[in-house]
């Protein structure tokens, strides 16, 4: 079995537990590797790295909180390797173990004592009028939005080559039932099972009261257009990490198609794990979101 540790070094008690890890995969024999999340970017040479080696991984183990899960996640892509996230962060709303649970939860991942969580990721294809195309993976949202820009932009929404509406405001996202608990929530979209296998449409700040989230089906596929009539500067952020190529000049996007992954994410679970339970804990009785 090969183990890659990869750990948040901004948060003060990752160190540690990386040490705790290694030295009791290190007793069992296993082999393993460690790594940080910190500095991970899609053009960094370690992550270039890693990601080119990951498939020989059996197990990714991380520590941090739900941004470290994120990285992390891109770093794993469609390549199906269980991840394991114990939490050393703010919320964890992501992570399988809490990070007091480090040995046990990986001494269960190690012997097959754990549950999987399959999540869907999205698969974003961005058209440029010059005839390129960029491909990003994601594991909560698609944004495009104004960015540092003072006007509202307007795109025209397509689900399965039906026009649905121009949406105008600050931007769209197409969020993943996992992102449905992030950004999503917080533009005012609905609360989506992780088990659903399609994405949700939110509309970030709309200028008129008839645009609502819309839920699609697995099968569904998105497609969001510029709309000729308004010119505009986009930009396009995957799970919050600015897209490789920025859109500064007016309408250097085509047009954006969003579907879900054929591959998802393995999420690795210790213990008891109820979605409804942890929303109903997390949002409405907390009074910390």
């Amino acid at each position: 079995m090969r183990v890659l540790l990869v750990a948040n070094r901004t948060k003060d008690l990752t160190a540690d537990a990386l040490q705790q890890a290694s030295a009791w995969l290190g007793a069992k024999g296993i082999q393993h590797v460690s790594t940080t999340s910190e500095d991970f970017e899609e053009r960094d040479p370690d992550f270039l790295a890693f990601k080119e080696d990951i498939a020989s991984f059996d197990l990714v183990c991380c520590f941090g909180g739900d941004g470290t899960v994120l990285r992390t996640a891109h770093l794993i892509g469609t390549a199906g390797v269980p991840l394991l996230s114990c939490n050393f962060g703010t919320l964890g709303f992501l992570t399988g173990a809490a990070g007091d649970e480090l040995i046990p939860a990986l001494e269960a991942a190690v012997s097959g004592q754990v549950t999987y969580e399959r999540r869907v990721m999205l698969t974003t294809t961005v058209h440029y009028t010059n005839g390129q195309q960029a491909e990003h993976f994601g594991l909560n949202e698609l944004a495009v939005s104004r960015g540092n820009f003072g006007r509202i932009v307007a795109l025209d929404l397509f689900i399965n080559d039906c026009f649905i509406d121009t949406i105008r405001g600050d931007g769209v996202l197409v969020s993943t039932p996992t992102g449905s608990t992030a950004y999503a929530l917080s533009a005012g979209g609905p609360f989506i099972s992780p088990t659903h296998e399609g994405l949700c449409i939110v509309p970030i700040a709309p200028h008129k009261l008839s645009s609502r989230a819309i839920v699609t089906a697995a099968t569904d596929r998105i497609r969001l257009v510029p709309n000729a009539l308004n010119k505009q500067s986009l930009v396009i952020f995957i799970d919050g990490e600015a897209a490789d190529q920025q859109v500064d000049a007016r309408l250097e996007v085509k047009g954006i198609n969003v579907r879900p992954s054929e591959a998802g994410l393995l999420l690795v679970r210790y213990g008891e794990h109820d979605f409804y339970k942890r929303i109903a804990n997390t949002f409405f009785r907390s009074g910390n979101a």
